[in-house]
C-alpha cells in the first residue's frame, strides 16, 4: 500500500508506506561501553542482544525508539560489522551520520534531564538555544552526536483581519 499526495501543480506524488521509525543502527567500537552510556544518557533499556554477532538493541519504552549498537570490525570477522569500502573519517569511523536528534516534550523536561545527567556525572555542555529550539547536545563514547530537542515557542497566528486592517 502506498500513500498518494497531490502536489500544488496537480501532479500525484507517491510516498512509501512508512508508519514511523523502526530503529537507528550505530557502529560502535565497544558495544558494552556504548550500551551503558545509552542506558544512562537516554534511559534506554535492553531489548534484544546477540553477543555472538556483536550487537545489542536498546529501546525507549515510552517513545518506542530502538537504537541498535553494532560492533565495528575492520574485517568480516564474526562479532562485528564489516564496513567494507565505507567512507571513514580520520578516526576510522563511518561517515554519513551528522547527529541523531530525539524530541522531548518541553524545555522543563529538557532541563530536568540535563540536571539528571549532571547528577550522575555524565559530562555535557548544558541546554543551549539552537535555531529557535532548546537542545542538549551529547557525545557518545565513539563521538556520535546525540541531541535532545525541545520544541521552540510557537508563534501566535494573527487573528482574522477586519475591514481596514492592513
Amino acid at each position: 500500500m502506498t500513500e498518494e499526495h497531490r502536489a500544488d501543480d496537480g501532479s500525484v506524488r507517491v510516498g512509501a508506506p512508512v508508519t514511523g521509525l523502526s530503529h537507528v543502527q550505530l557502529l560502535v567500537t565497544d558495544v558494552s561501553v556504548s550500551a551503558r552510556w545509552y542506558t544512562l544518557a537516554l534511559g534506554l533499556e535492553p531489548y534484544v542482544e546477540d553477543p555472538d554477532n556483536g550487537y545489542v538493541a536498546l529501546r525507549h519504552r515510552t517513545a518506542g525508539i530502538v537504537v541498535v549498537l553494532t560492533a565495528v570490525a575492520d574485517s568480516g570477522a564474526p562479532g562485528g560489522h564489516d564496513r567494507g569500502n565505507a567512507d571513514t573519517d580520520a578516526a576510522g569511523r563511518s561517515g554519513g551520520l551528522d547527529h541523531l536528534a530525539l524530541a522531548v516534550p518541553d524545555d522543563g523536561a529538557l532541563r530536568a534531564w540535563a540536571d539528571h545527567l549532571t547528577g550522575i556525572g555524565l559530562d555535557h555542555p548544558g541546554v543551549v538555544d539552537e535555531l529557535g529550539n532548546r537542545s542538549l547536545q551529547l557525545r557518545d563514547p565513539d563521538g556520535i552526536a546525540i541531541e535532545l530537542v525541545a520544541p521552540g515557542p510557537r508563534e501566535e497566528s494573527p487573528g482574522p483581519r477586519g475591514p481596514g486592517d492592513s
